[in-house]
Parts: structure tokens; sequence; C-alpha cells
């Protein structure tokens, strides 16, 4: 499930009150009808950014395959005798003054008392804080920086958990207090911790975390993500106090374990040098030389002199001597199949599977969807399992037995490690860079009460710090390296456990191949978000042969009068098909975009803009002057479905939920320019069906009129919504009925059922309650408040909305391009641009003007900027129009040669900035065409 994140924030806009009563007035009065006549570009609320491969998909796993089995080969004949030695390098960091200086007691107390105080912050600020996910600490630091960020340090830098885990330093400082009430007194019972218990607590409980990010609805919103931390900290403490706090660290507490298990690959190594000091704690601490290895406790014991922070070659910290318990190797499993789980979820694969799950379910609705997720969850755990145990069965078979079954799955489990770290590396990265940015406004209002400790509130995070293609190459990257890695691991582990290089050859044939499987269903599940788009629904308009295209007979369109959606039937033909890919965003009352809300502005604009009074009394003029064009031009609609494998970006359910509606648009004519003809009836809805509907009704009630015109012709007021008081109570009072009638207008009956239609009323009702006005849209702007002086918009930050964090300046502050030189010449015009830029400090702005060709290369990447022309001769009339041609110097070239007759005329020009074409500047140059040849 999705939360919505969303960030409010209220931005007075000063209008003069004449010029607030008008806009009031006119913001509800045709909106739907606005829709289907709006010129923007038909792609502004598309899916945003996608990364084509450079090759197909099925050549990067091909590749990927071959670069693991390639790595088998390279490594079984150059490096076929290679063993592993206690006695890898290392080198004592604690010789060098600086590492003396972080190992030293204060330092090591203030990072144990700030993580301690962070869990505190976590329970708190989750508890008592603002409930918004975005604007509370708590699911951003559980949730980005500490799971992800933490899983990283412990892989690649060492295992910091150990020292600054804050429930053992938490039951330490408890344990050292209760030991002041009499000598000898311990915290722990110190009972004997049951040796078959193995980690199995370890692994219910990453089970259960794993659950709580994927299955459970809500694990973001603040006060869960509060109480989880409080139930984990009952747990980990009763578990301290009943078995030892080092004992319980090391079999019961799954976070100990999993940033322990990710930390063998690090090079960094926490020993004791005397095998005697870890004596006392009783536990498997100690590596083959008999030193004790990553364990807090010995470490706070030894002396100085027996301490070392040794830096050490990457993963030998995964190869031994010692067999892991079933339980560990069940636990690494867990780790490696939870994360590329995360991914499985958007997948098509799974989209199917689920939908078998939920039908043979006796539950329905939510619970049905959480025990499909649930049984998935823990079946993608069996099948990572069942494919290890098969391939240890087939070393088996090709060695004779030299190892057993249970030998050989306890001695290869931990060459998976580096898998594990890699698909965390592939899956999260580019989240973390883009989401643990939240934690900059967050450390300075930790709460969302509207602090600014640190000065850094007003930070906003940057979206486009990362991209698709980073994140494919990274995802590649990491996942072949790692697998590659892992076959090395692997066969190190064999040559040194089965002593004989043939048999060590032979048993990883079967675990070579499971790393090539491994990487291709990996790789292909972190692609389909970046590949996959929908049978038949490329996201591009295409123009008709001559024969024009034929429309499916099943394509819809509106009758006249009633509106309602038909099918056409055979033998109708277009001249133009494009196809649309709508983004399902959010609405403001927390509604999210369907077909329904795609189809019914078409709806609309047939019901009130046809037949001249006909059809059920429903006519306006101004709708039909308004929909004209479309009603004329439109020959189909054609609904393909939904892409909902565009990957959500989620920790917990915090989410960039992508989610595309298909829609294929036919018309009956052609426009030359293929832009004009995708703003002529794009699929797309700013308005939600149930304000529509609402709106419909005061006007088939008599209570109001759409436009100023038949207002004035029916003696009834002019739609408002936003400020007749004696309309909205109306209004509300005919959304409590629709609401317990489950009411659904006659065009859309069939398409939204009566949940989903009590759940639109119930919404508007209560966005009504909130801010006494009925203006619900999907914009970047949400009403908020008005009076005769001045109306307050409030940002509507939405995960799901096209337009990324960071765009709204455009709205905001719409900047604006100028014409800086003309140069005249034979074949036209060449056209030298100046563009507005903003430099942005906190919560200031400026305004920079700059020439085009001055500013950073990848401005016209993120920018649009147009050039139009119209060419108007002696006599008025006008000979051309068009837009002017980019060149690579960044200048415009208007072409005019062969195009125009001898005479005198004159070129108009304006550049139009991100689609702002209010007030532009509009240049008027003279250009004569010679007589001559």
């Amino acid at each position: 499930m999705m939360t919505r994140w969303s960030e409010s924030m209220s931005t007075p806009v000063e209008e003069t009150p004449k010029s607030a009563h008008r806009r009031s007035m006119r913001v509800p009065l045709l909106a739907a009808a606005a829709v289907l006549v709006s010129a923007g570009p038909a792609a502004a609320h598309a899916f945003g950014q996608r990364y084509d491969l450079p090759v197909p998909l099925g050549l990067f796993l091909i590749g990927a395959a071959a670069a693991v089995a390639v790595s088998f080969v390279v490594i079984a004949i150059f490096l076929g005798d290679i063993t592993w030695s206690r006695r890898y390098p290392r080198l004592d960091l604690l010789r060098f003054a600086p590492a003396r200086l972080a190992a030293r007691p204060p330092v090591v107390f203030a990072l144990k008392l700030v993580s301690a105080m962070l869990l505190v912050v976590v329970v708190v600020a989750g508890l008592f804080g603002n409930q918004l996910p975005i604007r509370n600490f708590a699911p951003a630091l559980v949730w980005i920086v500490w799971w992800v960020g933490m899983a990283y340090v412990s892989a690649f830098v060492g295992n910091l958990w150990m020292l600054i885990n804050p429930w053992r330093t938490i039951f330490a400082w408890a344990e050292a207090l209760y030991r002041l009430s009499g000598p000898g007194r311990r915290l722990s019972l110190g009972l004997p911790y049951p040796k078959a218990l193995g980690v199995w607590p370890a692994v219910l409980l990453l089970l259960a975390f794993g659950w709580l990010e994927l299955v459970f609805p809500e694990p973001a919103v603040p006060a869960n993500t509060a109480w989880m931390a409080l139930a984990y900290s009952a747990i980990t403490w009763t578990g301290m106090f009943l078995f030892g706090r080092e004992r319980w660290l090391r079999r019961g507490e799954a976070f100990a374990l999993f940033f322990g298990l990710l930390s063998r690959f690090a090079p960094l190594e926490i020993r004791v040098t005397r095998p005697e000091v870890c004596e006392a704690c009783d536990l498997d601490c100690r590596n083959g030389a008999g030193q004790c290895v990553n364990c807090a406790d010995c470490f706070a014991r030894a002396a100085p002199s027996d301490r070392e922070w040794a830096l050490r070659p990457y993963a030998v910290g995964l190869l031994g001597d010692r067999l892991i318990s079933i339980s560990m190797v069940a636990f690494v499993l867990l780790a490696l199949s939870t994360v590329l789980f995360d991914g499985f979820l958007v997948s098509p694969t799974w989209k199917g599977l689920e939908a078998f799950l939920v039908g043979s379910l006796p539950v329905s609705g939510k619970a049905a969807g959480m025990a499909a997720k649930t049984a998935g969850l823990i079946g993608f755990w069996g099948v990572f399992l069942g494919a290890y145990v098969a391939a240890c069965g087939a070393m088996g078979v090709l060695t004779g037995w030299r190892l057993s079954l249970s030998e050989a799955v306890r001695t290869f489990a931990l060459s998976l490690v580096p898998i594990a770290i890699a698909y965390h590396l592939a899956h999260y990265l580019s989240y973390l860079l883009i989401q643990g940015q939240y934690m900059i406004p967050l450390a300075s209002d930790p709460f969302g009460v509207g602090w600014d400790l640190l000065g850094t509130a007003g930070y906003r995070i940057d979206i486009t710090v990362v991209g698709a293609k980073f994140a494919w190459y990274t995802a590649v990257s990491a996942i072949v390296l790692g697998h590659i890695i892992a076959v090395y691991l692997a066969h190190v582990q064999a040559v040194t456990t089965l002593g004989e290089r043939r048999p060590a050859l032979l048993s990883q044939i079967p675990m070579t191949v499971l790393m090539v499987v491994y990487t291709v269903s990996s790789l292909s599940i972190l692609a389909e978000p970046l590949v996959r788009k929908a049978p038949g629904a490329p996201v591009a308009a295409t123009t008709a042969t001559p024969a024009g295209i034929d429309v499916p007979a099943d394509a819809l369109l509106p009758a006249p009068g009633s509106g309602r959606l038909m099918e056409i039937g055979q033998g109708k033909t277009a001249k133009v098909k494009l196809s649309f890919g709508a983004m399902a965003s959010a609405f403001h009352d927390g509604t999210r975009t369907t077909i329904a809300d795609i189809l019914y502005p078409y709806v609309f604009a047939y019901r009130w803009g046809s037949g001249g009074g006909q059809g059920e009394g429903r006519y306006d003029s101004a709708v039909e002057r308004a929909t004209a064009l479309v009603r004329e031009r439109l020959a189909g609609l054609k609904v393909i479905g939904v892409d909902d494998t565009s990957k959500s970006i989620r920790f917990g359910d915090l989410n960039y939920f992508r989610q595309v509606l298909l829609v294929d648009v036919y018309l009956k004519a052609a426009p030359e320019d293929l832009g004009t003809a995708a703003a002529i009836a794009p699929p797309w809805s700013n308005l939600p069906w149930h304000v529509i509907a609402l709106m419909e009704e005061a006007v088939e009630r008599g209570w109001a009129a759409f436009s100023e015109g038949e207002a004035a012709r029916r003696s009834v007021a002019w739609l408002d919504i936003v400020r007749r008081d004696d309309l909205k109570g109306r209004l509300a009072a005919v959304i409590e009925d629709f609401r317990r009638d489950a009411f659904v207008p006659m065009p859309l009956q069939g398409m939204v059922g009566a949940e989903e239609a009590r759940g639109r009323w119930r919404a508007l009702a209560d966005f009504h309650e909130k801010y006494r006005h009925f203006l619900v849209t999907n914009g970047p702007y949400l009403l908020k408040s008005w009076s005769a002086e001045a109306t307050v918009l409030q940002v509507f930050r939405d995960m799901s909305y096209p337009l990324g964090v960071g765009s709204y300046d455009s709205f905001a502050i719409p900047r604006r391009a100028t014409i800086a030189k003309v140069e005249t010449r034979e074949d036209g015009l060449r056209i030298l641009a100046e563009v507005e830029t903003i430099e942005k400090f906190m919560r200031s702005h400026e305004i920079v003007r700059l020439a085009l060709q001055d500013t950073a290369k990848e401005f016209l990447k993120r920018q649009t900027l147009e050039c139009r022309y119209v060419v108007v001769a002696a006599d008025g009339k006008v000979r051309l129009a068009g837009r002017g041609r980019l060149l690579e110097d960044r200048t415009f070239a208007i072409d005019l040669k062969g195009r125009l007759g001898p005479g005198d005329y004159t070129v108009i020009v304006a550049l139009y900035l991100n689609g702002n074409t209010m007030n532009p500047e509009i240049r008027r140059i003279p250009y004569v065409v010679s007589g001559n040849p």
C-alpha cells in the first residue's frame, strides 16, 4: 500500500480585490471543458524520466550471465590452486594517531550516547510529532538512513553497529547502574541458551521486519514506526535479561546479526589478539586463529595493547574452516531474498500471481492482499533457499558426496553474502541519495512543528542527483560484480575444504549455474521499471496513411446529449492515432486518478456541449464553443490499461508511486503538427469525476450555470463552488446523499464500484470540512483560503505528481526568454536568446538573465525553450508560421530561403521558456526577399 507523501507550504499570492473575485469565480467555471482544449504539451503529465537501454535487455542479461560464467572459467584456469589462509594481510590502524584518537573511550562513548539519543528521538517524534511521514524524523531515520545507510557502512567500512547499537548501550548502562546496588549483582538471569535455537529468533525477527516493510500497509506512519521501535526494544531487552546481553546479540538480535554478516565483507576488522580475553563471554566470537573478532564486550575488556582495528582484504571474513549453523544459512538466504522481493512486487509476474492468490483465499479486500504478499515473501525466501540446497545437492553428486548435503549447505552459504550486498546496493543506493536528503531539513525540525534549529528547515531535496541511467548501470555493475566475487569465494572455499583441484572444480559447476540464474533473475526484476511497456501502448504519436487508421470496434465515444460511452463498432477509420500515458497522480482530497477520471471530461463535453439544448436538457453554449474542436475531431477512445510496472521508490510505504494510465486517442483530421494533434483531446483530467458530477448536479437542479452567459439567460447564479456559502451548504447535503447511495454518474456505471464511489464522496466531504470549499484538482497548488485582499495557495506536494520536487518554481516564479540579437541572412534569420535562471539560497532567490550560450550544457535537458514565428506580407496576410530550429551553437535558425516570393515582409518572433506564454517579448523584424535569383 502506498502512503502519500505531501508537504504543505503556504504561499500568499497578493491580488487586488477585483482580480481575486474574478479568479475565484473563473477557476471552477469551465474547468472540465478546459481540460479538453488545453494547448499545453500532451506529455505534461506523462511518466517522468525513463531510460531506454542502449541495447535490448536480452543482450544485457546474456552479457551479465556470460560475465559470471566466464569468471568461473578464468578462476578455474588461473587460480585453480588458490587456498585460504588465516594469515591474510592486515594493517593495524591503531598504530596511527588519528585511529587511536577515534578509538579513545570518550569518542566511543559519545557515539554510543548519540545513538541512544536517536532511538529516544525516534520514539518521541513518532508518537508525538507531526504524523505526516515527510515531516517527521522517525520514518526518515529508520527506513532510509539506518536501514540502508548502516548496511552500506557495515559492508564497505566495518561493523560500526557493534559499537553503537543503542539496545546494547542502554542495557549495558542499566547493568552498570544495577551493579552499584550491590556487589556481584547482575541484571541478566544468565539462563543457558538452547543450542537447538541457533539464530532462529533472529531469523524470525528479520522476517517480521521484512513483513513490516513490504506487507504491512503503513509502516512509515510515524506513530507506527515508534511502536515498532518500542516493540523491538522490549523483545531485545527481554532476550538480554533472560540469556545475557552479548549472548542475545549473537543469537537473537536480528540487526546485530544482519549488520555483522555484511561486515564480514568489510575491510575493517575489530579484533582482540589474546584468546583468553573472550573466554568470559562463552560465545563463538573467535576466528580460526583463536582471536576474538567483532565482539564489543571482549573489545571493551581487553587491554589497549591487545586491541586492533585491522585493515584486511575485502571479503576474507567470509572464508573460514568452521561450519555455520543451519539457522544461519536460513538467515543468509532470507537477507538475500527479501531485498529482491521488494523489486519483484512491482513485476507483472507478481501481479498475476497475486491476483491468483487473492482469488483463492477465503478473505477479501486489504486482508487478502496482505495475505498474498505474506505468502509471496515466505515463498520467495523458500525458492531462494530451495535453489541453494538443490545446487549443494548437485555438488554432492558430482563430487561423490565428499561433503554431505548438510556440510555443503553450511560450508558455502557465506559465499552468497556479496550477492546480498549487491542486491542492497542495486535496489537502494539511488533511493538513499534522493530520499536521504530529507534528513537535512528534518535535522532542524525533527517533530515537524516548524522549528529551524540548524537553519536547514528550508532545504528541498533534489531528485535529479541520480537518474534512471545511473540506477540501471549501478544495478548491473553491482549485481555482476557481486556474483563474480561470490563465484570466487565459493571456489576458494571449495579448494580449501575439499583439498583437491578436480573435485573442487566439479563442485563449483552447480554453484556457478546457480549464480547465473540469480544474476539473470535479479537483473530481469530490476530492469522492468526501465524497459517494460504495456503491449501496444508506446507513448508516441503516429500519423496515418491516406487510407486512414482502423479504429478498434470496442473504442468508445460519448453519445451527444446523454454522454453515455458507446462502442463505435466496425468500419470506422481515423487520420491520427495518439497513444498517451497519463500519470495516475493524487487529487487534493487524497483520491487518485483512475480511468474514470480520464474519460469523464469527454462525457462532460458531449453531455453539455451537444444538441443545442436537446438531450435531457443539458446544454451550455460556452461549453459547446469550448469543446467544439474535440467533438468535431474525436473518432474514438481506446482504454489500453494501466501500466503499474514502473518502479515505485519505497522505504516501508514511502513511495514515489508511479502508475500510468494508457489511452489511445483517434482523431478524424490530421493537423500538420502532431503537437497540435496531441493538444486537441489529451486524456488528462485536472478535476476528478466526482467534482465534475457535483457541479453537474448543481446546474441540473437549477442552482447555478456553468457560464456567465448561460447564468444570465437562465436568471440563475454563475457557478461558484468556492465562495457561495448557500450553494456549498446545498452541495454538502447532496454529497451526503451521494455517499449513502454510492452514486455514480450513468456513463461511469459499471466502471466505478460502490465502495470506490463512497470513498470518493467521503473524501470530498472531508476536504470541504477542512478547507470550506469544493475546488479539488490535481494541480501543484491547493486553494487554502481567500479574502477580498489576498488568496493563499498551498503547495500540494505529492510524490506521485508527474512534476517532481523542485519543478514548482516554474509556476511560482515563471521565467522568460528574450531575444538578445537578430542576424538577417540570405537564407533567413538567426536568433540569439537570453534566458532567465534562478539562483537560490535557502528561502531567497534571485532571477539572473544569461545568454543561452553561457548556460550550463544541462540547461536545455531540463528546460523547454521554443522559438515561434509568423511571417506577414505587406498586404497584412500571413504567409508562413512555424518554429525556429535550435542549432548546435544554441542559436535559433528561421529558415526562409525558397519559401517566400519577392517582396517586403515582417517576421514576428517570440521566445517561450518552459511553456510560459504570458506577456512575451515580441520582436518584429523587417525582411526583404529580392526579386533576383
